[in-house]
């Protein structure tokens, strides 16, 4: 039995980096589940530099979006959790893409504080809590509630 005790921190709520939603930085986060050759693979990569970590280079919104019929977020947790309080550098969740018929959400939204004066490299532990839907057979739905563990590098190594 594991004595660890693992905790997750929310985002900041009250969290604004007065960014202009227009012209301010973005990065966006795709994370996908798919069959390749008969194996479970689990993609999450950035959408513009296929780097399996999200790069915060000045301050920017990150949107993580859920790729497929079966990825959605968690309705049981925050959709976006840290392993340490961070929320000095990243807050403001907003929910977006809701699908009204399974009550839940594809893509989340959130503001990130470039790490100015940081060490290069610094990484920054989050999760993406998700649920996967399982449609049975007989058409029963059920879910399971999962955890992803990419990082956030502020600032990026060089």
């Amino acid at each position: 039995m594991s004595t660890i005790n693992y905790t997750q921190f929310g985002l900041s709520p009250r969290f604004d980096l007065g960014l202009d939603e227009v012209n301010a930085c973005s990065v966006v986060y795709e994370v996908s589940l798919s069959v390749v050759d008969g194996q479970i693979v689990l993609t999450h990569v950035d959408a513009k530099t296929g780097q399996d970590y999200i790069a915060v280079t000045e301050n920017c919104y990150i949107t993580v979006t859920l790729l497929g019929d079966q990825l959605y977020l968690s309705k049981a947790y925050d959709a976006i959790t840290t392993k340490e309080e961070l929320s000095s550098y990243y807050g403001g969740l907003v929910y977006e893409d809701y699908n009204e018929k399974l009550d839940r959400y594809k893509t989340v939204r959130f503001q990130a504080l470039f790490n100015d004066g940081g060490k290069y490299g610094t990484v920054h532990p989050f999760n993406i809590n998700v649920d996967l839907l399982q449609k049975a057979a007989d058409g029963t739905v059920s879910w399971t509630g999962l955890s992803i563990d990419p990082d956030i590098q502020n600032p990026p190594p060089r």
